[in-house]
């Protein structure tokens, strides 16, 4: 297995050396081909040098950057240089070796990026992630494997690869990557990689803080935790605007000149945006306010159901027949809303009706039997007791209102109590021998028409 694992390392390096060595070949080329352009273009190049200013937005961090990356690959060659002088006073024909050149390489270029490549991949494969692995099992075992840091960990493995994979690639290819705006294209690309990864790392981190600060919060409060889900949107749409900025710095674009457009398109840009920032802090002043959560039974003026999602521009409510409104936050903020799920006890009110031919000692033992044994019933809240009163004489019946209150307030409790209640209720009347009402009329002829 060793062996294996050897074998494929060194192919891997042996690859990365031939797409260098193409690299450099390429790089080669592209100065020959500038440098018989160079006598045409002198002119050109002199006018538009003198046309530059110190304050012209072109010119700015982005030529800072790029000098930088110059005066870097020039003190890398030269330490290289320094180096194959120093041996070269101990083995004169390993340093005439080394200094031979190929397609405007030299020998000692070549080892060089060969040997970072080599101590790239050794870091990256072996290396890295043998620190993670012990730190991963450390705190794995110290902490629990779903804490915090074991998550992390595994987390962050890949864009770590990547960072130090563009770091080793970014100073081998230093060394055979000839000619300014060669050198100048390879910071930028790399520059690209290297804070794509850090932000992808960065964005890795932040979703696994806020995940594991979550599952505690919802053993205690959901509230607090809906509002650490709202920063946590917040803070990775910043995230991504740094990174988007960063890689526009790479790629060569001002971004000093986008951020001042800003400001003069960000008159129009809030017009046609109303209702988007109107969304936005009625968002925020739901969160804040919090007159519901995800998962509270709330009734609007156009829907009753089950809040599933607070988002940036909308609220999401499940119905009880199962479809999804989308309410804009600016409206929901404005509106009555009433929270179902804040009830203590879900109230039930009935009436009853017993037939006319119940005396009033009957009606009267009734409602005493009803409130002494509804609120034995299990689900019913004895603290509130149960209400049975003589209300009115309808038409048909002798209307008996009953009013009482269920301990829990879901739907499935509050339906299997009130079945319990109205069973009790029909064996109570049967008890006393009466019975219930039904919409009847009674007609009476005072004569007969008369039989042929």
């Amino acid at each position: 297995m060793e062996f294996k694992r050897m074998k494929t390392t060194l192919r891997n390096i042996l690859t990365a050396a031939i797409i260098a060595l193409s690299c450099a070949l390429q790089c080669a080329a592209a100065e020959t081909a500038q440098a018989a352009n160079a006598a045409e273009d002198a002119p050109k190049a002199q006018a538009a040098e003198a046309k530059k200013t110190p304050d012209s937005p072109s010119f700015g961090d982005i030529e800072k950057m790029d000098k930088e990356a110059l005066n870097h690959a020039r003190n890398l060659r030269q330490k290289l240089e320094a180096y194959v002088e120093d041996l070269g006073k101990t083995s004169p024909k390993t340093v005439e070796f080394l200094r031979q050149r190929y397609f405007g390489v030299s020998v000692a270029q070549c080892v060089a990026a060969l040997g970072i490549l080599l101590t790239t991949v050794v870091v990256a494969k072996y290396g890295l992630n043998f620190v993670i692995s012990r730190l991963s099992a450390f705190s794995a075992k110290t902490l629990g494997e779903n804490a915090f840091m074991p998550t992390l960990l595994a987390q962050i493995r890949r864009p770590l690869n990547v960072i130090a994979a563009v770091l080793g690639i970014y100073f081998a290819a230093t060394f055979l990557v000839h000619g300014t705006s060669n050198v100048i294209l390879l910071s930028r690309a790399a520059g690209i990689v290297f804070w794509t990864a850090v932000f992808w790392c960065v964005g890795l981190i932040s979703d696994t803080f806020f995940m594991s600060a979550s599952k505690r919060l919802k053993k205690s409060t959901a509230t607090t935790a809906n509002l650490l889900d709202f920063i946590r949107r917040v803070v990775k749409f910043f995230i991504y605007i740094i990174a988007l900025l960063s890689i526009l710095t790479n790629f060569g674009i001002n971004v000093n000149t986008i951020i001042a457009s800003l400001g003069i398109g960000g008159m129009a840009l809030a017009f046609a945006s109303q209702d988007t920032i109107a969304n936005f802090f009625g968002s925020v002043s739901i969160i804040l306010d919090r007159p519901f959560i995800v998962g509270d039974l709330v009734k609007t003026s156009s829907c009753e159901g089950t809040v599933e999602a607070i988002g940036f521009r909308s609220t999401r409510i499940r119905t009880a027949a199962k479809t999804l409104v989308t309410i804009p936050n600016s409206g929901l903020a404005k509106e009555a809303v009433e929270n179902l799920s804040k009830r203590p006890s879900r109230k039930v009110a009935q009436t009853i009706g017993i037939t006319y031919s119940a005396t009033a000692d009957d009606m009267e033992a009734l409602m005493s039997d009803l409130r002494a044994k509804l609120p034995k019933i299990e689900g019913v809240a004895k603290n509130t007791g149960v209400s049975a009163e003589f209300s009115d004489f309808a038409d048909s019946s002798l209307n008996i209102e009953i009013v009482y209150y269920t301990i829990k307030t879901d739907r499935a409790n509050y339906m299997a109590t009130r079945r319990r209640v109205n069973l009790e209720i029909m064996r109570i009347v049967a008890a006393r021998g009466l019975s219930f009402a039904f919409p009847s009329m009674s007609m009476y002829v005072e004569t007969m028409p008369k039989q042929n």
